[in-house]
């Protein structure tokens, strides 16, 4: 009776939870909605409260509360020695796989000491509560916005005109109305898909195409205005427009968005950034291609300021001249960097990544490409999303100056487009055949050729091979009809990731990516087709596939951190230059990949330079500083500092090497002897 009130009592997911510390369970066989992935970190953190804390950094419009959770060995402490990793996901709220690779990342970390030591882990799992309950509920339909009211169409009412479910399918779609000024028609060769009319090709529109509902507000115009605020994935600061319809008021204008920053900015141990999302730099280094305002090799410094510098505006300069004219004119020991006059010219954001970062991006651009070869994952794909202007990877990249990494976990299989065959017949090749030569080609063949040309279905191969035993027909009069014929339709027509998707719902998902065509009496159009692709269907894959996707792929963020800077103090060696006097030289050493700080980092001069402080009693310093920077280490290299001293006594100084965020280092040494 005992054993079997244990065996009740300790079952097998909870005795698994004790064995790895009171962890509770989650699996990744489904998605999980905002509320269940917040009460998976609040329940992680009571039971493992020595090695995590939950942070509370903002409350949305829709009253969901966006969480970081705090992991590592050092949590609590106010100065921590061990670098911070920054993990964000699902800003835009309808990516829920990334919101499944950041709880499965939180679930190796929690589980395994060896994975958490040596940083500070601070993971968001959803960026956008808000638009991440729609995948949820229905209907079904994508819209990054969070649940602010918003009146996008400028009228006396908001959120008046959202979108309805007509035909009762779960999923709101497109309606597509036969219309004389329409501007689209059916995609030749795929009926399911279309496009805009090509006058230039001859094509005329016969279609109008609408968001699936009613015109609520009789303005003409469809769902416009529905439920659904602001993309909180456009509103950080970087190249943030202004005056959209969903990037928000001014940067940061968003509880979810500066609520980030000030995390951010209380926590300066950060060094590294990841966002999991559908941009991927870990595949595809940063973009560049941006068009700057100014050409910083050629810049026109204004009437005001050149008067003030004492320099000629009637030509231009590069930013290393002004740079120093600059440093002649401000005080003593102030530090000019290309940030600070760029800011102080008005001269605009750096918009394009910086070739020296990335080198660094495009090595390990490689590295991921084999570690996805070893997991099996290298499948060809659609290629994730480029950065959009106002995204989080941006202004982590710009704006923090740090390694700034994001991986998009999945895109739908690439559906590669068949080749031609080349001994296929063609009119040519039929021209210039024989008889005889016709003849052998076979019944299979002729039949192949006869369907790939379009030909009646009435046409069968018995008829041309019957037709040329007998004289009536010949090779160069089937070609003659052959090029006057109707070429057949591209099955293949579409966007690459249309393509994508109707052929991934078809082997896939059982056909529901796409709701086919089907008629619809509408109270105000009259008579529509309602139909297209599934809301989500071409960014969400089937839970099914989570597990696979998260932990093959999730891994590879413990390889990149230990790529980070480290500073260590590689060698100090102390000279005996005679009458008390000695040169001590130190060697700095940057034994990581990366460099410290980033090439962005030392534009922006946000990130502090490595503090060489020497320090010791009965010591008189003849050269050199007490305290010393070094501006930058490159990956795996070393910088040196000297100083010359005098003692009249053998002593001992301690040399110390201090960063932020790539860790800090000390030594002893004699001086003149034993102490």
């Amino acid at each position: 009776m005992i054993s079997k009130l244990l065996i009740s009592v300790f079952s097998v997911p909870f005795l698994i939870s004790f064995l790895i510390g009171g962890q509770p369970d989650i699996n990744f066989t489904k998605y999980h909605n905002p509320k269940e992935i917040n009460k998976f970190l609040v329940d992680l953190v009571k039971s493992n409260n020595t090695i995590s804390r939950l942070h509370k950094i903002a409350d949305t419009p829709g009253r969901n509360s966006v969480y970081v959770v705090e992991i590592g060995d050092q949590v609590g402490m106010k100065n921590k020695t061990v670098p911070g990793i920054l993990v964000t996901a699902n800003f835009g709220g309808i990516n829920s796989l990334a919101s499944e690779a950041s709880l499965f990342l939180i679930n190796e970390l929690i589980k395994s000491k060896e994975k958490r030591s040596g940083f500070t882990w601070y993971i968001l799992p959803v960026g956008n509560p808000d638009a991440a309950w729609r995948y949820f509920i229905k209907p079904l339909y994508a819209d990054k916005g969070n649940s602010k009211p918003i009146n996008d169409d400028k009228d006396d009412m908001t959120n008046e005109d959202g979108v309805e479910d007509l035909n009762g399918d779960g999923v709101i779609t497109v309606m597509r109305v036969k219309d004389p000024e329409g501007k689209f028609i059916s995609i030749p060769g795929n009926k399911k898909l279309m496009k805009k009319a090509d006058w230039l090709k001859g094509e005329r529109g016969i279609y109008k195409l609408y968001s699936e509902g009613i015109d609520n507000d009789g303005d003409g115009k469809y769902n416009e205005d529905g439920p659904g605020g602001v993309d909180v994935s456009l509103n950080f600061p970087h190249l943030f427009k202004p005056f959209t319809k969903k990037g928000g008021d001014w940067p940061g204008s968003e509880a979810e968005v500066f609520g980030l920053f000030k995390f951010v900015f209380s926590h300066d141990d950060i060094a590294m950034t990841m966002n999991y999302g559908d941009t991927n730099f870990c595949l595809i280094p940063p973009q560049g291609g941006r068009k700057s305002q100014v050409d910083m090799a050629k810049i026109k410094v204004p009437e005001r300021m050149g008067k003030f510098m004492g320099i000629d505006t009637d030509r231009t300069y590069s930013m290393k001249e002004i740079m120093e004219v600059v440093k002649n004119i401000v005080p003593a020991g102030f530090e000019v960097t290309e940030s600070m006059v760029a800011s102080f010219l008005g001269l605009g954001a750096i918009v394009n990544p910086i070739k020296g970062d990335l080198k660094f991006y495009e090595k390990i651009s490689e590295n991921y490409k084999e570690y996805l070869k070893k997991v099996k994952l290298d499948g060809k794909r659609l290629d994730p999303k480029k950065a959009k202007d106002g995204s989080f990877v941006l202004w982590s990249y710009y704006h923090l100056g740090i390694p700034t990494f994001s991986m998009d976990f999945w895109t739908l299989p690439k559906v590669e487009k068949k080749k031609k065959d080349k001994n296929a017949i063609t009119a040519e090749t039929l021209e210039k055949m024989t008889n005889e030569e016709f003849l052998a080609l076979g019944k299979e063949k002729i039949e192949k050729f006869l369907r790939s040309v379009n030909a009646p279905k009435n046409i069968k191969a018995e008829f041309l091979i019957n037709g040329v035993k007998n004289g009536v027909m010949t090779p160069k009069k089937m070609a003659g009809f052959m090029k006057n014929m109707k070429k057949p339709e591209d099955s293949s027509a579409g966007t690459p990731e249309e393509i994508a998707i109707i052929d991934f719902s078809d082997k896939k998902l059982g056909g529901k990516g796409f709701v086919e065509w089907k008629p619809f009496d509408h109270p105000t159009l009259g008579e529509v087709e309602i139909g297209g692709i599934s809301p989500l269907s071409k960014i969400v894959p089937p839970k099914s596939m989570i597990g696979d996707l998260v932990s093959k792929q999730v891994p590879f963020i413990f390889d990149l951190v230990g790529k980070l800077p480290l500073i260590k103090i590689s060698d100090v060696k102390v000279v005996d230059l005679g009458a008390g006097v000695f040169k001590i030289k130190a060697w700095i050493e940057n034994r990581g990949f990366l460099p410290y700080p980033t090439e962005m980092g030392k534009k922006n001069g946000r990130i502090g330079s490595v503090i060489i402080t020497l320090n010791g009693k009965g010591i008189k310093l003849l050269n050199g500083k007490r305290r010393s920077i070094i501006k930058s280490i490159g990956g795996n290299s070393i910088e040196s500092v000297e100083w010359l001293v005098l003692t009249v006594k053998p002593t001992s100084v301690r040399i110390k090497s201090e960063t932020r965020i790539a860790s800090s280092d000390s030594i002893s040494v004699n001086v003149g002897g034993k102490k």
